[in-house]
């Protein structure tokens, strides 16, 4: 008989001892990282997390915490080259070119669930929220969506779409969907051939070159840079005026939720 697990089966389960989860002060988001709930803000531990190879963890720490570190310190490209490609109608992935890490409400919402799309195969309606399954079809997942499940069918579809366009860019694929290497193993969500139709369409007709986002990036620190210099310092610099104006420009291009 499948499992279904959610937000309140965990903090029953946390509460009544019948869950025994690994304890942990940090944890970085990566290649086997598959799901986490944010228990709320009257939780001792704030974060539910599951890992493949470390099974059940929780953190003190808040998804938007780890989400915010993953983007600024381990993805390629960051936020900058993430929201160049964000065509898409709310904050809710991010894309790595080998996952995507996906919300099913925005990443601004108040409690923020997580949850790794290549290690889900499958999603249905489920009473008002949305049921993803495991690869192995064992375990089900529930969360909740507001808005209802045709609105969040909607939003893993255009983040399958961003993430094939992130992951082109760095393989040099234009015209195709993700990377061979990325795309072993076994069905899963984010490259389900329902979804492939529409993405090679949108690729043949936008997809831009690494090194031309990147100018436009680079482009846009330098405009920031300028404004810091204007606002903060003034003239004449010194060289630990600019030291500071570079690092302040950093801090103003970061991800934050």
């Amino acid at each position: 008989m499948m499992t279904v697990y959610s937000r309140e089966y965990y903090q029953a389960g946390l509460a009544e001892g019948k869950i025994k989860a690994k304890k942990l002060d940090k944890y970085r988001l990566g290649p086997d990282f598959i799901l986490a709930y944010d228990l709320g803000p009257a939780a001792s531990y704030r974060t539910l997390l599951v890992d493949r190879k470390q099974g059940e963890i929780v953190l003190r720490a808040t998804t938007k915490t780890l989400l915010a570190h993953f983007v600024n310190e381990d993805l390629p490209g960051g936020y900058p080259l993430q929201d160049k490609l964000l065509g898409i109608r709310e904050q809710h992935v991010i894309s790595a070119g080998h996952g995507a890490i996906f919300s099913p409400e925005s990443f601004h919402a108040g409690l923020v669930d997580l949850v790794a799309l290549q290690r889900m195969r499958g999603m249905e309606a489920c009473q008002g929220g949305l049921l993803m399954t495991d690869l192995a079809g064992v375990n089900c997942y529930f969360f909740q969506v507001k808005r209802g499940y045709a609105n969040a069918s909607r939003q893993v579809k255009e983040a399958v779409e961003h993430n094939a366009l992130y992951c082109s860019l760095f393989h040099g694929l234009a015209g195709q969907v993700g990377c061979p290497v990325c795309r072993q193993g076994d069905w899963n969500l984010l490259y389900g051939p329902s979804y492939q139709q529409a993405v090679e369409a949108d690729l043949a007709g936008r997809i831009p070159s690494l090194r031309q986002l990147l100018a436009e990036i680079k482009a846009e620190e330098k405009a920031v840079l300028k404004q810091i210099l204007l606002d903060e310092l003034g003239l004449p610099l010194l060289p630990d005026d600019l030291d500071y104006a570079l690092k302040q420009a950093e801090k103003k291009l970061l991800f934050r939720i």
